[in-house]
């Protein structure tokens, strides 16, 4: 059970960090990525792409250095069987970081 959680949650990290390495690199609006939902008067003015672009870094930095705290729960006692609280409580935090994360799909829309 720990180990297809730790995986899960690997899994985030390693998607968290991709969206914040295509914002980097300048090409969150472009259509092979993030780009297609985006409204034209972003993907046109050099202020707004560039906003757009930080927003998916700054976004999916902290997206994935937040998922790397329950990582270090998880693997600091490996064998242990969790509750249903902890893993309810486990949830309401994935819940949340996953909402960090999608936050600039949303934001793009109202630039």
């Amino acid at each position: 059970m720990n180990t297809a959680l730790a995986l899960g949650l690997i899994v985030g990290v390693v998607a968290f960090s991709y969206a914040s390495s295509v914002g980097l690199r300048g090409k969150a609006l472009h259509p092979d990525f993030y780009g297609r939902d985006a409204p034209d008067r972003v993907k046109t003015s050099s202020h707004l792409r560039a906003a757009a672009n930080r927003l998916f870094a700054i976004c999916g930095i902290v997206a994935a250095i937040l998922l790397l705290a329950p990582l270090v729960w998880l693997f600091s006692d490996l064998h242990h069987h969790r509750t249903a609280w902890e893993l309810a409580g486990l949830a309401a935090y994935v819940f949340v970081v996953v909402v960090i994360g999608r936050y600039p799909f949303e934001k793009i829309k109202t630039l």
